[in-house]
């Protein structure tokens, strides 16, 4: 990213067809950066979302998640979530990718990731369910819709990558991401919906002479109530926001995910490629 309670449940599956047209919207779109082409534009993308050259690639996420009840909006808990993916090119043009995620919710006080959280609504402490995802296998084509392989049972996704903005030196390239699972222990099935946008520097992207570029990213969610939150039927879902950028190192992804996964996931720390080792030699 499948987890069922952050972006895990999408991050590492999607499905249906993107836009027909994905011309760069722009009145000072870049001469030299040639995105009309299928796959010259695959390979951009790649450069933004992975690495052309097989590399591991870590990319994180720092937010926070709203309760929303009519038009009341109340802040809740925070987000913190790093995503490891690894990309190959397949014979057909297309690409291959494994990747994994591990989140953590986190104390709007102190930044710490938390175990335990007091629901506001419900007067209820409940205990804190964290996402650490399966490794698993998607494939991009030039449609720039990212496709799980084989597909997740009990999950529908309809993922698309929209068309590039440009202003000036900067691009952005918004996906769009909306899910619907059943989770046990849920009533009714659980709806995902995200925009996750890249935002790259037009003449990075043009030079072709990386095998990636720095990519910055935001995002912004809307989520039932997830379980562990013990809302039942209440009125009302959950809205996520935060950002984040993809190539970033080890040492440098959040103080607070790198102290939790430290105490929890030391091998992660350690070899973050692991765990994607199995499934790439296998494909």
């Amino acid at each position: 990213m499948i987890d069922s309670t952050r972006r895990g449940l999408v991050v590492t599956g999607f499905a249906a067809v993107a836009g027909a047209g994905l011309a760069v919207q722009s009145a000072q779109a870049a001469p030299s950066l040639d995105l009309s082409d299928g796959k010259k534009r695959l390979r951009a993308f790649m450069r933004l979302r992975g690495s052309l050259d097989q590399s591991l690639v870590a990319g994180c996420i720092s937010g926070r998640y709203y309760g929303v009840v009519g038009a009341e909006v109340r802040p809740l808990y925070g987000v913190t979530a790093s995503t490891f993916v690894r990309y190959r090119e397949l014979p057909d043009g297309r690409f291959e990718g494994f990747t994994y995620e591990v989140a953590y919710f986190t104390d709007l006080e102190t930044g710490k990731v938390m175990d335990r959280w007091a629901n506001p609504y419900t007067g209820e402490t409940v205990d804190v369910a964290h996402t650490f995802t399966k490794p698993a296998r998607v494939v991009i084509g030039e449609d720039l819709v990212i496709r799980p392989e084989p597909a997740i049972p009990g999950l529908q996704i309809r993922h698309a990558t929209l068309s590039p903005l440009i202003i000036g030196p900067d691009l952005w390239w918004t996906e769009e991401v909306l899910t619907e699972a059943q989770i046990p222990g849920m009533a009714k099935p659980l709806h995902y919906s995200e925009l996750v946008t890249l935002q790259t520097s037009v003449a990075e992207l043009a030079s072709n002479k990386t095998s990636r570029v720095t990519c910055r990213n935001a995002y912004s969610s809307v989520v039932n109530w997830r379980p562990w939150l013990k809302m039942g039927d209440a009125p009302g879902h959950l809205m996520g926001n935060g950002a984040g950028a993809w190539g970033v190192a080890i040492k440098d992804l959040p103080a607070a995910w790198i102290e939790a996964t430290k105490e929890r996931h030391p091998d992660v720390l350690t070899d973050p490629g692991a765990r994607l080792e199995p499934l790439w030699r296998k494909a």
